[in-house]
């Protein structure tokens, strides 16, 4: 059976409200954001940064307490503004999990 039309995912993403940390690749300051979906191929993040089109970076995800931080480089698949000039929501491929 095809997915909806609006759900084109191949992996179920599950919610989830964690923090993150981004690094770029040139290493510059880091970006801080909330990951709001997970999945095994990738994940959305609202944010202040705002990546090039197909940038790659690393991301960390924060779990609650007493879970092991998730680290990957990920890809950019997408990324709208959600507020103007205020908040964006990236959607990224995961690349590979680095820990």
């Amino acid at each position: 059976m095809p997915l909806p039309k609006h759900e084109q995912r191949a992996a179920l993403r599950i919610p989830v409200d964690c923090k993150v940390k981004i690094r770029t690749r040139d290493h510059g300051p880091s970006h801080y954001g909330i990951c709001t979906d997970l999945s095994v191929t990738g994940m959305t993040i609202r944010t202040l940064f705002v990546p090039r089109p197909d940038e790659e970076f690393e991301v960390y995800v924060m779990p609650p307490a007493g879970q092991s931080p998730l680290s990957a480089r990920v890809r950019v698949r997408r990324c709208h503004e959600i507020e103007r000039d205020k908040l964006y929501e990236l959607g990224l491929a995961i690349v590979e999990i680095l820990g």
